[in-house]
């Protein structure tokens, strides 16, 4: 029998064991239609690791957390409600404002028109002279150049035309021309008028900053108008073996002085309004004793005095 007559090549019908098989795992993984598509999300109902035993699913951890936390919030805001944390500098709670005056010292200008500044000089500019004068009264002594310092932040870069100005305004003669200076007009005036007004109603303030004392005037006095009241500030001064400087100051409101920077003991205060004293033994001569008093009301900046204790012959 020929190749060509064989029934293996042409007869249709084959042996099944010339049949290509199936593969047993056609279905499973083997076959490409079964075969899911790249990038296609599996999820299974029970997670293959999960552990049957346990009493959350890992469904449930964001949940039991974010209750966890909600109630630490809850508990911290109930402490921090009962007891406030204090700032290291605070050795009790304290009512503070929500807001502050831009400057506190403004609740002072009453008082400052009431002295002898010029009548025409801004609020600005005498809060500005107010908390100059009481910086400089402790450090400089010299009556010019307290005046140059006192303005020099309103006039800045002028420092020989402050001390030209300031030479003359502290001749006693000059007085009588200051009479004239009272009409003008501080915003329209010549800059050099603006320095001679400034440092008028500098002199002013450091007066009225001031208190000085000796054997043969012993007491001095200075009365400054508060929102909350009439401030008296009164320095007396015990000459003799044992001489004494006291210091009384009758408070408006509660509040405290402090007699020199840093002296110790040298500190009074109460908590309702009346007097405070303070005592320095033995007090040095012609020095310059700085005097703070400040009182309860935040509104209300501190005063800053300088006391001085002259001469025995004076």
């Amino acid at each position: 029998m020929s190749v060509e007559d064989s029934p293996s090549q042409n007869s249709p019908h084959r042996s099944s064991a010339s049949q290509p098989q199936p593969d047993a795992r056609e279905g499973f993984g083997r076959s490409s239609q079964w075969l899911p598509e790249e990038g296609w999300d599996i999820e299974f109902d029970t997670p293959i690791d999960a552990d049957p035993t346990a009493v959350f699913d890992p469904g449930d951890v964001p949940v039991v957390q974010t209750h966890f936390e909600s109630l630490i919030k809850r508990r911290l805001k109930q402490e921090i409600a009962q007891h406030p944390p204090l700032f290291p500098w605070e050795k009790g709670l304290h009512d503070y404002p929500d807001t502050l005056n831009a400057d506190s010292s403004s609740v002072w200008l009453d008082h400052l028109r009431s002295l002898e500044v010029p009548a025409g000089i801004p609020d600005d500019i005498l809060a500005e002279l107010l908390n100059q004068c009481q910086r400089v009264a402790q450090v400089t002594q010299q009556t010019g150049r307290r005046l140059v310092q006192a303005v020099e932040t309103l006039f800045p870069d002028q420092t020989q035309t402050l001390e030209a100005i300031a030479g003359l305004v502290a001749r006693p003669a000059y007085r009588s021309q200051a009479q004239t200076l009272q009409t003008v007009d501080y915003e329209s005036a010549s800059p050099q008028k603006q320095i001679a007004l400034s440092m008028l109603a500098a002199q002013s303030i450091f007066a009225a900053l001031s208190l000085t004392v000796s054997a043969a005037a012993p007491t001095a006095q200075q009365e400054w108008m508060t929102p909350a009241g009439m401030l008296r500030v009164q320095a007396t001064y015990r000459p003799g073996p044992s001489p004494q400087l006291r210091i009384t100051a009758a408070l408006p409101t509660a509040g405290h002085l402090a007699l020199g920077a840093d002296a110790a003991g040298l500190r009074s205060q109460r908590d309702t309004a009346g007097e405070v004293v303070a005592h320095l033994d033995a007090p040095q001569l012609n020095y310059p004793y700085g005097l703070t008093i400040a009182l309860a009301d935040q509104a209300i900046s501190p005063l800053s005095f300088v006391v001085t204790v002259g001469d025995e012959e004076a």
